[in-house]
């Protein structure tokens, strides 16, 4: 990865016994003062090798954070509480991460992050030059704890962080609580010390707004193009744009009901194969059964992102009758027995509560569909409503497939099926409410949850 260079280690002793054996080999070759701290939780040891002579001065360099080593300890607490939420609780730490700032000989100076695995676990020695680039630091920091939550199970292979993982969850702490997490010593004075205020914009700004924003007329990369990225891909201008596609990647990924969870199991699963493809598959089951669904899903995010043009988008009205149409599905009823059978529509929730699941399993993947392609059309301010439908019915079809399938026609549903059923139902009349909220005055307004209204003698 650009700006961080890795090795990986298996040691009989400690790393504390290496650092410590470094420290003093540094301190026999050149008159530094050692300074260390030690953050709240533990996890975090900072050393910093200061040098009595004058080094480069990278003042005027505004990119370039000046480390101390108390304030890089909260900054590195900081960035782990940013990346758990991200990722939701992580569960307790078990490996240490060392810090070993160094006086920087150039302004592009790599980070090199060490995992050593010794008697009882691992642990993790960072390099980082000071001052340093204010992305790079971020970057090192998040895939170190990441390296570190998907080593607590490991043997005696190392976990390999995909590349956009990375890159991703470091833009999303960047752009939520850059910051906070990032806190350059203060400036003395000659009274004391002077401190600067720093303002924070609390307001929150969704993902795909930030990168919509960022890349302009340029689309996502391909998962192709994440998966494997060229060096020009990740330095350079082009970085930019691989790092705003991964961060919208994990945003996508992140949108599914139990996305951060299936991330976590992701980074737990990541030790046991030598490709993440492998991992992110048996991570997202409920989601994924192929590489190949992988692809199509987000081919069609891209799509969704780059295909809303403002001169094809239905009016508020037809957008209303459309998403009216999507979540109602055709049934055939007669009057008489002998009489030809008549359309009619009912609701999905009708579908779930009443069909048995094979039959409405291929209705709602069909409507699934139906919601993709509205995407690309419906009127802004539905959309959110659409995308919310979406995600209820795949995660509704996840599980109940996962509860297991009553295949014949009247057949008790399996144990855990009726709570999936119970909770979709819910969360599509709170969503139906929603819309019937939004509805134009000029659309008629369909009653949620009631089937069409029976002619008499209708049977």
């Amino acid at each position: 990865m650009r700006g961080i260079r890795l090795a990986e280690t298996v040691l009989g002793a400690p790393l504390w016994l290496f650092c410590a054996l470094v420290g003093v080999a540094s301190a026999q070759l050149a008159p530094y003062d050692s300074v260390s701290a030690r953050s709240v939780s533990g996890q975090f040891i900072v050393h910093s090798a200061r040098l009595n002579a004058r080094g480069r001065d990278f003042s005027n360099n505004p990119k370039l954070l000046k480390l101390e080593p108390s304030l890089a300890t909260v900054s590195c607490e900081r960035i782990k509480q940013a990346l758990a939420a991200e990722l939701g609780a992580s569960g307790q730490w078990r490996g240490k991460i060392y810090l070993s700032l160094h006086p920087a000989q150039s302004a592009d100076a790599e980070i090199t992050l060490i995992s050593e695995r010794f008697n009882g676990g691992w642990a993790y020695r960072v390099n980082v030059p000071n001052p340093v680039e204010r992305t790079r630091f971020v970057r090192g920091m998040v895939q170190v704890l990441l390296l570190e939550q998907a080593n607590r199970q490991a043997g005696g292979r190392s976990a390999e962080i995909p590349v956009w993982l990375v890159e991703g969850l470091m833009r999303r702490v960047l752009d939520s609580h850059g910051a906070e997490v990032l806190l350059p010593p203060p400036n003395l004075a000659k009274s004391g010390v002077s401190t600067s205020p720093i303002f924070v914009d609390a307001r929150l700004t969704n993902a795909f707004t930030l990168v919509r924003l960022a890349l302009g007329n340029r689309g996502p990369l391909s998962l192709a193009e994440l998966s494997w990225p060229k060096e020009n891909q990740l330095a350079g201008p082009e970085a930019e744009v691989y790092q705003l596609s991964a961060q919208l990647l994990v945003a996508e990924l992140q949108r599914f009901e139990d996305g951060r969870a299936c991330l976590r199991a992701m980074l737990g699963e990541l030790p046991k194969f030598l490709n993440w493809q492998m991992a992110f598959l048996r991570a997202f089951q409920p989601h994924f059964q192929r590489q190949l669904d992988v692809e199509k899903w987000w081919a069609l995010q891209i799509q969704h992102f780059t295909g809303r043009d403002a001169s094809g988008l239905w009016s508020a009205t037809d957008s209303w009758v459309k998403l009216d149409e999507i979540l109602h599905a055709p049934v055939q009823i007669r009057r008489e027995k002998q009489d030809l059978p008549a359309l009619a529509q009912v609701p999905l929730t009708s579908v779930i509560r009443e069909w048995d699941f094979v039959r409405q399993s291929q209705t709602l993947q069909a409507k699934l569909r139906e919601l993709d392609g509205a995407r690309l059309r419906v009127a802004s301010d539905l959309l959110p409503l659409v995308e919310e439908y979406r995600r209820t019915l795949a995660d509704y079809l996840a599980k109940r497939d996962k509860a297991g399938q009553d295949l014949a026609v009247g057949k008790t549903p399996a144990p855990g099926a009726n709570a999936v059923v119970r909770e979709a139902l819910k969360k599509l009349e709170t969503l139906e409410a929603q819309r019937q909220g939004r509805n134009p005055q000029s659309a008629a307004p369909v009653a949620a949850g009631n089937p069409p209204t029976a002619t008499p003698g209708e049977k």
